[in-house]
């Protein structure tokens, strides 16, 4: 256990040699791991628009205006009921004060109210299940048309459309693409840390020579490797919360009220433990044919 405390601190204490060697190095690994984090931020957010397409598929649910209103309330709570997202009912008097307000918040509609030409009606939200979204569409929409009093049900197609569109999208590339991505961050990283530990040949040739067995020589540089890995995908996710911060709510206003989210924890915890693997296996590769 002393020996491996000892062989420890020797990777640690190779980090401090050659300065100028190991700053560009780890800038190397910071600048890298920073894109490839940035790519999965980009690609994180698009996953989670497509997923916000699958539930907001809506229905404009019309009722006839002679239709009594407590019979219309027992049909939205029995809608309530029912496999969807959220269900928003407006009452004639509702509908006309929100038209109202949606055209000018000075507009007089007082005239109205004695002849109110809006009927009853209910906004309808649902998620779509994979891969039954346009079957699932017509079911919700035939059984709003068979309840009684139903005049009639608003529909944008587009939005089933844009749904399933998103769904293939994402689905088909959003893994492929970060694959990718771990691939060509993997051997940039691996490629500038074996560089970096091989500018030490002539000491593991020395030390080859002199007897030291092949776990005393490469113990400390696999040190030396993960701390690289780890240090560099931790300050990468640094810059990038930094980044991610000053670009949030960029996109925050109307119509599109979109917050950009940083990454989720999965994701943080597996930047800095796949780039410390890659210190690990680098490390190991670049000193593997020096002890052949």
């Amino acid at each position: 256990m002393r020996v491996l405390a000892g062989l420890f601190l020797q990777g640690l204490t190779n980090l401090g040699r050659n300065k100028w060697a190991q700053f560009f190095t780890l800038s190397t690994v910071i600048f890298t791991a920073f894109m490839a984090g940035l790519f999965l931020l980009v690609l994180y957010n698009l996953q989670l628009a497509a997923r916000s397409t699958q539930e907001g598929i809506q229905f404009q649910v019309y009722w006839d205006q002679d239709k009594p209103l407590e019979e219309v309330r027992e049909q939205w709570k029995e809608i309530s009921t029912w496999d969807i997202s959220a269900i928003t009912t407006f009452t004639p008097e509702e509908a006309l004060y929100s038209l109202a307000d949606s055209l000018s918040a000075d507009l007089d509609i007082e005239f109205l109210t004695l002849h109110n030409p809006l009927p009853p009606t209910a906004l309808i939200e649902f998620s779509l299940q994979d891969g039954y979204g346009e079957d699932r569409t017509r079911q919700v929409r035939s059984k709003l048309m068979d309840l009684p009093g139903v005049q009639r049900v608003g529909f944008n197609p587009l939005q089933l459309d844009l749904a399933r569109t998103w769904i293939r999208v994402s689905s088909g590339i959003f893994w492929p693409l970060i694959g990718l991505m771990l691939v060509i961050t993997g051997l940039v990283v691996a490629n500038t840390l074996k560089l970096n530990q091989m500018q030490r040949r002539e000491e593991v040739e020395i030390l080859a020579l002199v007897g030291a067995s092949s776990g005393y020589i490469q113990f400390p540089l696999l040190i030396s490797g993960a701390v690289q890995g780890l240090v560099g995908g931790a300050l990468s996710l640094g810059l990038l919360r930094v980044l991610h911060l000053a670009v949030e709510d960029v996109l925050y206003f109307p119509p599109l009220w979109v917050r950009i989210e940083f990454l989720p924890p999965l994701y943080i915890l597996a930047v800095p433990a796949v780039l410390t693997l890659v210190g690990i296996f680098s490390s190991f590769l670049a000193v593997r044919s020096r002890l052949r």
